[in-house]
């Protein structure tokens, strides 16, 4: 049951909230809801019917642990300090391998996340805390860690919390099981200005962090594996790309959550 604290507190965190927290999030925890972030230019969607099938879907990033977890896309898997899981689920790209889309006058690139929590419970929720994406010289595939990545010629090109700290709050029972895509971000293209197509492309991710914002409401991970997608040159885009103009959700985070919650009360 949602508290009418989620409300009374909403006024409060507009003031005081902690530089750890970002206020209002990214709702992505009602169907269909799209997002576009007046700070960075991306825009976020909930995909409520992208059914890929087990066995179908083709992660180049997978992560897992309980509470928070974090991953990176790396080849390497004698040395990983995350949380991601080796093998074919979790590997290197090119940024040359990545296609494109074009929702009005803008490019960008598109990725997507399936994400895998409790079903009910009050844990279903995840959120995800940051995402950074760089690009390094060809043919350095095996980093250990976004440490490593800078310090062999890695250029960090985009920051989630670059401009203000973002959270952005999903919600696995819209579209439960897994091999089925749950929010999709589409990233401009102009952050990777000046990159070679050969260059490799390194993702990092972290979720669950941001225990403890919203009473009654776990963000934290709970249960199996986070795994990111994207859409590759040899991969058709996806049907229907939505075309949302940029929504002030100065508070309406909270609400759609509220709505979500209480629906199923």
């Amino acid at each position: 049951m949602i508290r009418k604290v989620l409300f009374l507190g909403a006024a409060v965190l507009l003031v005081g909230a902690s530089a750890a927290y970002a206020f209002p999030p990214i709702d992505m925890t009602t169907a269909g809801a799209t997002y576009t972030s007046a700070t960075d230019g991306t825009i976020w969607t909930q995909l409520v019917n992208q059914p890929t099938g087990t066995g179908v879907y083709q992660p180049f990033l997978r992560e897992r642990a309980n509470g928070v977890e974090s991953g990176l896309n790396t080849d390497n898997t004698a040395q990983q300090v995350y949380d991601d899981v080796a093998g074919i689920w979790t590997h290197s790209l090119t940024l040359g391998q990545l296609a494109t889309v074009t929702v009005g006058s803008t490019t960008y690139y598109s990725f997507s996340v399936d994400i895998n929590e409790p079903d009910g419970g009050g844990q279903n929720l995840l959120s995800l805390d940051e995402l950074r994406i760089y690009t390094a010289p060809n043919g350095y595939t095996s980093p250990t860690s976004e440490a490593d990545v800078l310090a062999n010629g890695g250029i960090l090109r985009y920051n989630l919390d670059g401009t203000i700290d973002q959270d952005v709050y999903m919600d696995y029972d819209l579209a439960a099981g897994s091999g089925h895509d749950d929010v999709q971000v589409l990233i401009p293209t102009s952050f990777f200005a000046g990159a070679s197509a050969s260059d490799q492309f390194f993702f990092f991710s972290k979720f669950g962090d941001t225990a403890g914002m919203i009473a009654d409401a776990d963000f934290t991970s709970g249960d199996g594996f986070e795994e990111w997608h994207a859409l590759l040159g040899t991969t058709p885009p996806p049907p229907s790309l939505p075309e949302p103009s940029t929504v002030m959700i100065l508070g309406t985070g909270l609400l759609g959550l509220a709505a979500t919650r209480m629906r199923k009360k």
